[in-house]
């Protein structure tokens, strides 16, 4: 640990949509480890912190598998450098009747958003233990502090982000360790594309009339910008003010 030099930043789904601009966003404050499943995706993202004068490294890996979390913190003391932000951002969505999804689904949501992340939690507290000092953001979602129809699984998944974080922000809040969950409503991203697409295909509506119904869910009947997602994760991790710990952030206009 004493051959740590600089802060780093992991942030998981960082290859597209709201981890992309998170990404970016936080390479102007530490360099970033953009991980996910898709290695395009993660070089596209990188190349893009680089052109901007950011120190980026691209790790692929599936958080959902429990090994994935040790390797991606060996793979930052590797390049010498300490876990100051973990933004546990990586999450999958399906939607459909409850009565009718294969209890496979449950499992793979869960897995993905919630296990996945509490394995790499796990890995990245002793840096922020040895260093008594650090974020974790656990992007949850409007979806979990209120119920959506067609969505139990995702929902339920993102409720208990929020516990975990609750929870996590009690036991290390006094390690100087700051535990915020994000819960934007619906923000530009493949996510939003997709539930677009979904609306769509379940009314017969057309694609702008789709697009109107999802952005009026959010009170400023507006999609809300990746980059104001971003932003909101950056301001966490300043460490301005560790009293936000454990408190659910909600990015939606009013909800």
């Amino acid at each position: 640990m004493k051959t740590i030099k600089k802060h780093a930043t992991i942030v998981t789904g960082g290859g597209r949509g709201i981890g992309r601009s998170i990404s970016t966003r936080m390479a102007r404050d530490t360099a970033v480890i953009v991980v996910g499943r898709t290695e395009n995706d993660l070089l596209a993202t990188c190349a893009e912190i680089h052109k901007n004068g950011g120190v980026a490294y691209h790790f692929v890996a599936d958080i959902s598998k429990k090994e994935s979390s040790s390797k991606i913190v060996a793979f930052v003391e590797e390049k010498k450098l300490q876990v100051t932000n973990l933004i546990c951002n990586a999450s999958i969505a399906k939607s459909g009747p409850t009565e009718t999804f294969d209890t496979d689904l449950w499992d793979d949501t869960f897995q993905t958003n919630v296990s996945g992340h509490l394995y790499l939690i796990q890995s990245c507290l002793k840096h922020m233990l040895y260093a008594k000092s650090g974020a974790i953001c656990i992007m949850s979602s409007i979806a979990g502090v209120k119920g959506y129809s067609h969505t139990a699984a995702y929902s339920a998944s993102k409720h208990a982000l929020v516990g975990l974080a609750k929870s996590l922000a009690l036991e290390y809040g006094k390690h100087g360790i700051v535990i915020v969950p994000i819960c934007p409503g619906f923000v530009e991203s493949e996510m939003t594309i997709r539930s677009i697409q979904s609306y769509m295909q379940r009314t017969g509506c057309s694609q702008e009339e789709a697009y109107t119904k999802i952005a009026a869910v959010n009170p400023q009947k507006r999609i809300i910008p990746a980059t104001e997602v971003a932003e909101m994760v950056a301001f966490v991790c300043s460490g301005t003010v560790p009293s936000l710990s454990g408190n659910p952030i909600i990015l939606s206009g009013g909800e």
